[in-house]
Parts: C-alpha cells; structure tokens; sequence
C-alpha cells in the first residue's frame, strides 16, 4: 500500500494534523519513513493504531496507560 501523509491519516480517523503529531511526540505513534522532500510518512497501520489510542481514551484510559499496552502489543509482535 501506498505511504499516507500525516493529513491523509488525519482525515481518515476525523482528528487534526496537530493531534496525530502530539500522539507521535507521545512515543505512540511512529513515522514509517519520510519522504524526498521530507513529509512524515505513515503505513495503514498508524490508522488503526490512531482509533485504538481513542477508543481508548473514550473509554477513560489515560495516554500513559495507552502507551503501556501498546508497548506490551509491540513487544509481542
């Protein structure tokens, strides 16, 4: 699948570019690689990381404890 820009993701999970950037300041989220002329760029799999972090959230999970179980997921993949 193609690279998606930060905005792309952005747009697909209904949240601003300033937000998918805070998460990835949070350690949450990484940036697969950039491109030539410097874009962050992101595979599917940011987007379906992106609606875990809020479904998260919504159900009253703090970022620390988000990024707790996502590192356990990480460890395990």
């Amino acid at each position: 699948m193609k690279p998606l820009r930060i905005g792309q993701v952005a747009k697909s999970v209904g949240v601003t570019v300033e937000t998918v950037r805070y998460y990835g300041e949070q350690g949450l989220l990484t940036v697969s690689s950039r491109s030539h002329s410097r874009y962050r760029q992101y595979d599917a799999t940011t987007v379906d990381r992106l609606r875990f972090i809020l479904r998260a959230k919504d159900h009253g999970f703090t970022l620390k404890e988000i990024k707790i179980i996502l590192e356990i997921h990480d460890s395990h993949t």
